[in-house]
């Protein structure tokens, strides 16, 4: 290979097979991912409280959309309660991302359920709405990182007559993913 025309070519063919595997790799394809982190919440009292995610997410439109199922699990220690309070939540969430090649932002927005597990002043369940803010990073074809902003509000009261959300949280989260 003493030919520069001939040793770019190879160095040039190399390098465009390398990346197109990655590239091929972070298509949009479905995930599992496993996510832990903080929730910080204002229900009967505020705090942080961690958190316990698992996510299965599916395309729906090419790379750009994608629907979200989410099961998460958090034990909040309130400031106005005697004992701690395990909430979990069921939700989905539409996600629209950026479908670049390693790196890919997105935004969600959800409903779902929230349940409080064992706190009997307030209602065992009531709706929950969400709004989400991640980021999904590949590592591998087949491994993803992830980090998400989610914010969610839901009335701890149950009641139709109140306005708005009577709690909500930030749930700041990480984890990774797996693509199949």
């Amino acid at each position: 290979m003493n030919n520069p025309s001939i040793c770019a070519l190879f160095s040039g063919s190399t390098l465009f097979l390398i990346l197109a595997g990655s590239l091929e790799g972070q298509i949009s394809k479905p995930e599992i991912s496993a996510s832990v982190g903080a929730m910080q919440f204002d229900a009967s009292g505020t705090g942080t409280a961690p958190v316990f995610a698992l996510r299965a997410a599916f395309p729906i439109v090419g790379s750009w959309l994608l629907a979200e199922g989410n099961l998460s699990y958090a034990s909040l220690d309130e400031q106005f309660r005697d004992v701690g309070t395990r909430i979990g939540v069921a939700e989905g969430q539409l996600q629209a991302q950026l479908p670049f090649a390693r790196v890919r932002p997105y935004l969600g927005v959800g409903a779902g359920w929230f349940h409080y597990f064992n706190n009997a002043s307030v209602s065992s369940t009531s709706q929950t709405y969400s709004a989400a803010a991640g980021l999904r990073v590949g590592l591998s074809p087949r491994v993803t990182a992830r980090a998400e902003l989610r914010l969610r509000g839901w009335n701890p009261y149950g009641d139709s007559a109140s306005s708005g959300f009577g709690a909500s949280a930030a749930e700041w989260t990480g984890g990774l993913a797996y693509t199949f």
